[in-house]
């Protein structure tokens, strides 16, 4: 029998009226000539077949081609889709043909369904092809493979990767060949279109199944977006509500997708025009006054940030709600949003990375920097000080090597430059690095990941200890150059690595940096104390307002 593959949604609830999981705009061609619905007689308890048609004129490609082949004949296209909605026991299953699944109204169906089921059939030694993305450095990708392998060898080894998409072979006990999921599922073997509906109900249990726990795939627990839109909307709405109470849950940063960082902020929406040198939520609800009890989740999206810069480059917008940072708990499950994007969190390994967190940071029982300082004009329009600057003073300060923006390189490694640290302490061992921005996931990973590959080079290549050595000397710290020379036969051992981040408290008088970042730092401090590395994370305060 030859192989055929078949595409499934699994509806949130079973509904006699099967329209009701179309499109507006589906549900519109129903009954016109592009449209038929035809019973299926036996298949189920109740099935029906919407089969739409459209036509189009000729592709774009071919009306441009025919300006230079006047010969060419033009050939309109037309589109077919169909859906076949098939209700069994106390489940709907909706099988998709062409491009059919653009016709459904998602919030109608499960979100997780094919990923789950997936992950409770495929075989974790025999996956062909995996999608995924990373909170941590905001980029996502594809690996996929000529032949089987097995999940860890994808590298998913991390709970900021986010598994978006998995396809392989399944397992012999699952009744199942091979499988792709993620919103929807999709498999292929050699079935008939009634073997599927007889197959649904095992199907339905594997996405109900939590046997994936016990395997490889239980990372994905660990983090896992939340695509269902209406809790997305409740989430909002539950954000909102926060904001007027006033419950210090949320707080704002810059969105992942620029690594710009601006020296001043305003608001867009709420009418007031003075500029804030730091971005708060807290300026805000100051900037809304007493219309703050007026917003509402379409407010979130209306309502700009706007990142002003120093120099010629224009300004940067983007939306209150994509802003966001903090989490919520809602029926017993705690849900983070990040970058705009909200992810349910395994309460277990919160509590884990929490804990982690804590037990890294340290108070200043060392000379403490200056705070980070605000510059206002006549206006009280303010700016924070470039990080630069900030750098430089504190050097000065404390008597520190300023060795921000210098670069060391690995010999004969091609790109392999990389900065040893912002500031040195030779006389107590300490590389210390500093970041003005204690709001941004992906800025604050990448952070903490350049501090730990910084330091663990030192411990790997002797070249590179040598190198720092010069940048100190060139840097007019000749004592310091020389008890570096010192330590040349055990460079890096003894050492600390510092973390120094600059944020305003909490209404607590407390310290924070978002939760992905935590668990980057997690996993940084991890091979730093592997190396025989002390690991510190510090606050620096941001100077209070002065007008």
């Amino acid at each position: 029998m030859p192989r055929f593959s078949y595409t499934i949604f699994l509806a949130k609830a079973p509904r006699a009226d099967f329209e009701a999981y179309l499109t507006e705009n589906a549900r519109n061609n129903i009954g016109t000539a592009g449209h038929q619905a035809i019973n299926v007689d036996e298949l189920g308890e109740n099935s029906i077949l919407h089969v739409f048609r459209g036509s189009s004129g000729p592709p774009p490609w071919m009306r441009r081609l025919a300006q230079r082949i006047p010969e060419l004949q033009l050939v309109n296209r037309q589109s077919v889709a169909a859906l076949l909605f098939v209700h069994v026991g106390h489940y709907l299953i909706v099988v998709s043909y062409s491009h059919g699944w653009m016709l459904l109204n998602e919030n109608m169906f499960e979100s997780d369904f094919g990923l789950l089921v997936a992950i409770n059939s495929l075989d974790p030694e025999k996956l062909k092809r995996l999608e995924r993305s990373n909170l941590g450095d905001a980029l996502q990708g594809v690996a996929q493979s000529p032949f089987q392998r097995d999940f860890n060898s994808f590298g998913v080894d991390d709970a900021l990767d986010l598994v978006k998409k998995l396809s392989g072979a399944a397992q012999d006990d699952s009744g199942l060949d091979t499988v792709t999921g993620a919103r929807s599922l999709k498999i292929t073997g050699e079935y008939s279109l009634d073997d599927v509906v007889a197959m649904s109900g095992d199907i339905v249990e594997l996405f109900k199944s939590s046997a994936y726990r016990n395997t490889a795939f239980s990372i994905i627990d660990s983090v896992r977006p939340v695509t269902d839109g209406p809790l997305r909307n409740e989430l909002f709405a539950m954000v909102v509500d926060s904001i007027k109470a006033n419950e210090d849950r949320f707080e704002l940063g810059l969105p992942a997708n620029t690594e710009a960082e601006g020296v001043s902020f305003r608001f867009s929406g709420p009418g007031l025009r003075r500029a804030y040198p730091d971005l708060l939520l807290r300026h805000y609800v100051e900037a809304m006054g007493a219309r703050i009890g007026e917003i509402t989740t379409q407010t979130l999206g209306d309502h700009k940030i706007i990142s002003e810069f120093d120099d010629d480059r224009p300004n940067m917008i983007w939306p209150i709600r994509k802003a966001l940072l903090g989490s919520i708990s809602k029926d017993g499950e705690r849900y983070a949003i990040n970058d705009g994007r909200w992810y349910r969190i395994d309460n277990t390994f919160k509590t884990s990375i929490e804990g982690s967190f804590s037990d890294v940071v340290r108070d200043w029982d060392i000379p403490r920097p200056g705070p980070i300082r605000k510059i206002y004009d006549e206006a009280g329009n303010g700016r924070i000080e470039i990080e630069a600057d900030y750098n430089a003073r504190i050097a000065q300060d404390l008597g520190l090597v300023l060795l921000d923006r210098t670069e060391i390189r690995i010999p004969n490694v091609v790109r392999s430059g990389f900065e040893p640290c912002d500031l040195l302490d030779v006389a107590n061992k300490r590389f210390i690095h500093v970041k003005k921005n204690s709001r941004r996931s992906n800025i604050l990973s990448h952070f903490f990941k350049q501090g730990s590959n910084s330091a663990q080079q030192f411990r790997k290549v002797a070249a590179t200890w040598a190198q720092l050595v010069e940048l100190v000397r060139d840097a007019g710290h000749e004592q310091e150059a020389t008890r570096l020379e010192e330590q040349e036969n055990n460079q890096g051992e003894g050492w600390s690595v510092e973390f120094w981040v600059v944020d305003a408290p909490r209404s607590t008088g407390e310290f924070n940096i978002p939760f992905f970042s935590k668990i980057s730092l997690r996993d940084e401090v991890s091979d730093l104390r592997a190396m025989q590395y002390e690991v510190a994370l510090r606050f620096i305060e941001i100077a209070p307002d002065n007008i």
